[in-house]
């Protein structure tokens, strides 16, 4: 199937699409070969419309992970015999943790990568309040600190799950989770976003290229800078939210970033020129060129696990959404370990 990149062909020869490949050559030095699927060979792992990997196939068994963590029983999922489960950056047995707790799906949306045969879902689900589990909260300038639920008590949380299927069986569950005490909070701002169109297909002809759309979700990481050497192809109005505060509206203010400086941030405009931030850690990649979201697992300012989800048109960014996750170590998968390149 051929793809019209709609403006895309420029921003590949500008040479971002190289940034993308340069990594492969430099680590081939370091004795290792990874992309963006978790070190598996994409193309053994392309597969035909009636295998594991399609579409149809793969949401399928996202909607079965689902039914398994509202009822707390993983035991019906089809589970590889060396599954990794890691929650927050930190491995867990699968049953553990947030199975324990999880409870009705508010809002999901998927995206589906049949050529890596891996999926995302990013979602926001209810839970039980424990105290336990949420430390003090995170403030951001000008943003008023809600009060905490009463225990017990259910509420909204932000969750992500990141799938990988290998010989029809569930190998890889990474997920990320963010409560109360996490970076600006707010799960009622993210289901205040239901009615925005992450998952529908997109035509052909509004498609942009798997590359390019790594290419732009890279650069993105890259702009966190005083003065960015790149730029990610951004809509003219392009919006983002991070654990559900939106964060492209008129008189807010960053943290401070490495140098002391906050940025202030601008309406309708997803780019995070003056927030510098000079390490997010290796980036890892999943893609749904049909319907144009790429996600972007990194390790936040080396310390906090986070996913960035964008929604791409024509070339452009339209929409982010991030969630970032309680601080650990590392995100704690071992390709990070494997990468040589310094970003």
């Amino acid at each position: 199937m051929n793809h019209t990149d709609n403006g895309n062909n420029s921003y590949i020869k500008s040479g971002l699409i190289q940034r993308v490949l340069r990594p492969l050559l430099l680590m081939s030095f370091c004795g290792t070969v990874f992309f963006m699927a978790w070190g598996s060979n994409i193309v053994a792992n392309a597969q035909s419309e009636d295998t594991a990997c399609s579409r149809q196939n793969l949401k399928a068994l996202v909607d079965k992970y689902f039914v398994a963590l509202e009822a707390h029983d993983p035991s019906g999922l089809p589970l590889a015999s060396d599954v990794k489960y890691t929650e927050n950056g930190v491995d867990l047995a699968v049953g553990k943790g947030f199975w324990q707790t999880a409870g009705k799906t508010l809002l999901r949306r998927d995206l589906i990568d049949t050529q890596t045969c891996g999926t995302h879902s990013n979602v926001v689900i209810e839970e039980k309040f424990d105290p336990a589990t949420v430390g003090q909260p995170m403030s951001l300038p000008g943003v008023k600190t809600k009060p905490m639920p009463e225990e017990g008590t259910p509420r909204p949380i932000l969750f992500g799950v990141r799938l990988k299927v290998e010989n029809e069986k569930i190998s890889e569950i990474e997920t990320i989770i963010a409560r109360e005490s996490e970076f600006a909070f707010n799960a009622e701002g993210q289901l205040a976003t239901k009615e925005q169109d992450w998952e529908s297909i997109l035509p052909i002809e509004e498609r942009s290229s798997r590359l390019a759309m790594i290419a732009a979700a890279n650069d993105y990481f890259d702009m966190f800078a005083a003065e960015p050497s790149v730029h990610a192809p951004f809509a003219g109005i392009c919006d983002r939210w991070e654990n559900g505060l939106q964060t492209t509206l008129s008189g807010m203010v960053t943290l401070e970033g490495e140098d002391g400086e906050a940025a202030e941030m601008q309406a309708h405009d997803c780019s995070p020129k003056g927030l510098v931030i000079t390490n997010h850690g290796p980036r890892r990649f999943l893609v749904d060129v049909e319907a144009g979201i790429v996600v972007a697992f990194v390790h936040f300012a080396s310390g906090l696990p986070d996913f960035h989800v964008f929604k791409m048109r024509k070339g452009k960014v339209e929409l982010i959404n991030a969630v970032v996750g309680a601080g650990s170590p590392s995100m704690g998968w071992p390709t990070e370990e494997q990468i040589c390149v310094d970003r």
